[in-house]
Parts: structure tokens; sequence; C-alpha cells
């Protein structure tokens, strides 16, 4: 095992996704528009030069590792530097604000545990495949249960995360440019002690023209892709989406 940070994600409504677009094209279409969204915030706005005019993300710069698994999305890191938290935080910010905005929810949970990947293939005479790509350990099963405890399309920074600074002033100094405080959420009624990081939906204040238009992108979203926003569970996600959005209000 060994120990990592980790930014682990879910997508919100991904069965009512599959099950409901009957159109294998248009499934083709809209998951490839989630491996765009992933690699664009692996590169952080490198770009490799156009290919047939299709824009692709420069990966080859980027020290953070990440497994895609149907409705789960994990990016961890390969040591637990400062320095490799920090391009975390950074990948899974730009993560969180392009699904939840423009593609489709998410939620999620930056923390740290450790971590074991088992990867390989083998084809036999038949054709036939035996393949393994497994992500495990406590780091995974705690990250798991962060995210899904939570009650909204957003993304948390575990308290013990400020702990990984040299002290509070540049946690905060860091943070603040990809994260608020706030009361995030969670199912059940659980309420928090304290605030916690929640990253953000965007980095500057809203008018209210913007928050207007990013309020209805939000709820987009959330029905895009033959989705049911009926039910009372969803609609306390969105609710509680939106009432994080209204603190970037002007």
């Amino acid at each position: 095992m060994k120990e990592v940070f980790i930014a682990y994600f879910d997508f919100l409504g991904f069965k009512e996704f599959i099950l409901n677009n009957i159109d294998e094209n248009e499934l083709m279409r809209r998951m490839g528009h989630i491996f765009r969204d992933i690699e664009f915030s692996l590169g952080q706005g490198e770009m490799q030069e156009p290919r047939n005019g299709v824009i692709l993300a420069d990966l080859s710069n980027s020290k953070i590792n990440c497994l895609n698994i149907s409705d789960t999305v994990v990016f961890w890191t390969n040591d637990t530097t400062i320095e490799s938290l920090k391009e975390l935080v950074k990948v899974a910010y730009e993560f969180n604000w392009r699904e939840n905005l423009y593609n489709f929810p998410v939620r999620g949970s930056i923390s740290k545990g450790s971590i074991r990947i088992v990867n390989g293939i083998n084809i036999n005479d038949l054709g036939v495949t035996y393949g393994v790509s497994c992500l495990y350990g406590k780091g995974i099963v705690n990250a798991h249960i962060k995210t899904e405890s939570q009650e909204w399309a957003g993304t948390v920074i575990d308290n013990s995360m400020i702990n990984e600074f040299t002290n509070e002033d540049e946690a905060f100094s860091f943070l603040e440019k990809f994260a608020v405080k706030y009361m995030v959420p969670y199912k059940n009624g659980i309420i928090q002690e304290k605030e916690e990081f929640a990253l953000r939906l965007t980095k500057s204040k809203l008018n209210e023209i913007a928050y207007t238009n990013t309020k209805e992108n939000i709820e987009r979203v959330f029905s895009q892709d033959h989705k049911s926003t009926t039910h009372p569970n969803v609609q306390l996600k969105i609710k509680n989406t939106i009432d994080f959005l209204s603190t970037f209000k002007e």
C-alpha cells in the first residue's frame, strides 16, 4: 500500500443516463464529453497540436494519475508532497466546475489515504481477454464514504488536508483561489461541527445576470440526458447546489 492524496468523484444520475438513452451513438458522444473533461483537467490548459481539427489535451507533464470506471472518477498522486497536493487540487477544481456547470453533476472529496493499483491484461489463443484494473485500499473506501455522504453537486476538501501545509496561513493562501469555507450539506441531516473547504464553482463574484445564467446551467445539467429531477432527493441536491452558488453573488 502507498499513502497518497486522492480526489474521488461520482456522477449523479448516471444510472438514469445509461438506461434512458437508447441511442448508443448519443451515449458514446456524451461519454466522450466526460473523457474530454477528464483529459482537459489533467492537462491544466496545455494542448497538443490539433489533429484533423480536434484539439487534444497535452498530458505529457501531468503528475496526477486517473482511473474512470463507470460512474466513478478517481485522481491520485504518486506521493504526499505539498506540490503534489497542490496539483491535485487544481485538477479537481477544474473537473468539478466543468462537470457541474456544463456537463454532468458530480460530487467529490479530496483526502489522504493508502491505496494500491493493479493493472494487467492477458489474451489467450482463443482471443479471450482477462484484464485487471483494480484500485483498492482504505484510502479509496474512505474517499467513497465521504463523497457518497454529501447531498449536493460539489466537492469538499477534508479538513485534515490543512495539516499537510506548513501552517494555516499557507493553506488558506493557496486554497482560497480554488475553494471557500462552507457548511457542506450531508445526508440524513448530518451537521458538521465546522465549515470545510469546498471547491469553488467560480473564481469571481457573479452579478445578477451571471448568477441567473449559472443557476440555469446547474438545473440544466441535472436534467439533461433524460434524467428526471422530480424525486425529492434530486430536488434537495439541486437546491443545496444552488444555495452554494448563491454565496458567489455580488
